[in-house]
């Protein structure tokens, strides 16, 4: 129960405070979703540049989003003994290096979204706004957890209209090509490792007054989870099927399906720490398993 992906000793170096602060790991493990997003459209690889600045976009927004929402529960995180290493928490890191980390990151992904084209530009707001507004929605309802989960889907969505935004010069004709399939299905994954974040909580949530679906449901909380998982691999399943996908995205959907079926396992034992990390585990190896299948067109013999 003392598990925290955020928490950091105070005894270690700045950067890594800085890494843990930030999450950053989870940067890297969002990046071959927002690719996919870019993959599954244009049906190849797209350019080195496009690569480069979904990068730099989703990199910069982790920087916005995470920091916003350590200092947004500083409070919180002060009196709930999970997350009392945190930095903001700890004072390693200030309310001023908080507010300019929030500066530097919404002004490095405006840029990368206004270097991707015109219409990636338009959106962006929209994007930030639904990234910075998470951290409120949980003193309202406990559909924050799908809002959490929708920033996930959101990677795809904001990958599929980095590239058809060279492509077409309508806004609705990009909407209409995003692959939707990929995109809900990512966001019922996320749904189910953001309660293996919450549910150890759900007692000093309910104490605060905070809202999730571990607090709503309780001992069903686990079910639910597992429910939208079984969700996000039927989808995959019908996305791979109809965006025309070659034996190695089937596989990796295979694959996503079964290390979130392990990450269950373990959140069934209390392992929350674990299951955590497997479950994100299982958007690697689905976005990575759909890169590789466009990026090598191996079709079905």
């Amino acid at each position: 129960m003392n598990w925290d992906p955020g928490g950091a000793s105070q005894n270690t170096s700045k950067l890594y405070v800085l890494m843990r602060f930030l999450r950053i790991e989870q940067t890297l493990f969002s990046l071959p979703m927002a690719y996919l997003g870019a993959f599954v459209v244009l049906r190849k690889v797209p350019s080195i540049s496009v690569l480069i600045l979904i990068f730099s976009a989703l990199f910069f927004l982790r920087i916005a989003g995470m920091t916003n929402d350590n200092l947004a529960d500083r409070e919180i995180d002060s009196r709930n003994p999970r997350t009392r290493t945190r930095p903001l928490v700890t004072g390693v890191i200030t309310v001023r290096d908080a507010k300019l980390l929030i500066i530097v990151g919404l002004a490095g992904f405006f840029i990368s979204a206004y270097l991707v084209n015109i219409w990636a530009f338009l959106l962006s707001p929209f994007v930030a706004l639904i990234v910075m507004t998470y951290p409120y929605m949980k003193r309202f309802t406990a559909f924050a957890n799908y809002h959490l989960a929708s920033i996930q889907g959101i990677a795809v969505f904001s990958g599929a209209v980095a590239a058809l935004g060279l492509v077409y010069n309508s806004l609705l004709t990009i909407l209409y090509y995003v692959p939707w399939l990929f995109v809900i299905s990512t966001v019922f994954w996320a749904l189910g490792f953001d309660l293996y974040n919450h549910i150890p909580d759900a007692e000093f949530d309910k104490q605060m007054n905070l809202h999730s679906f571990a607090v709503m449901l309780g001992p069903k909380a686990l079910k639910f989870a597992g429910l939208n998982q079984i969700g996000s691999v039927t989808l995959a399943f019908l996305a791979d099927y109809l965006y025309n996908l070659g034996p190695i995205g089937f596989v990796s959907t295979i694959l996503h399906g079964a290390i979130m079926a392990y990450a269950y396992y373990l959140a069934s034992r209390g392992d929350f720490g674990r299951a955590f990390y497997y479950n994100i585990y299982s958007s690697i190896v689905l976005g990575l398993g759909v890169d590789i299948d466009i990026a090598l067109g191996i079709p079905f013999t």
